[in-house]
């Protein structure tokens, strides 16, 4: 149980610092993001906004180690528009979600 714990927090001091992105001044919302607990519904496509809204849950729930929400969230973001920049940021941080939790079941095993 140590070892995961001390893992895990390895594992996020190396990924997370890849994961944000950096926020100007942004107008207000027409409409609040969803909340973390909700699986995120099909948007129409090349929505920043909402791509931006995703993006955040995503963030949210990786911080949280929400591991399978995050993943939902951020693939909406590629959904939307995968050649943006939060598109592509959201691509990698899929990958490494996915490679968490193959370590996590990796760690399981054992």
């Amino acid at each position: 149980m140590l070892l995961r714990t001390i893992l895990l927090l390895a594992m996020l001091a190396i990924l997370l610092p890849g994961c944000a992105v950096k926020k100007t001044h942004a107008p207000a919302r027409s409409q609040p993001p969803p909340s973390s607990h909700q699986k995120p519904a099909a948007r129409p496509a090349a929505d920043p906004k909402a791509q931006q809204r995703y993006y955040d849950l995503g963030l949210q729930n990786y911080s949280k180690e929400n591991y399978d929400e995050a993943r939902d969230a951020f693939e909406q973001v590629v959904e939307i528009n995968p050649n943006s920049s939060l598109g592509m940021k959201a691509q990698e941080n899929i990958r490494k979600i996915d490679q968490i939790l193959k370590t996590l079941k990796e760690i399981e095993k054992k």
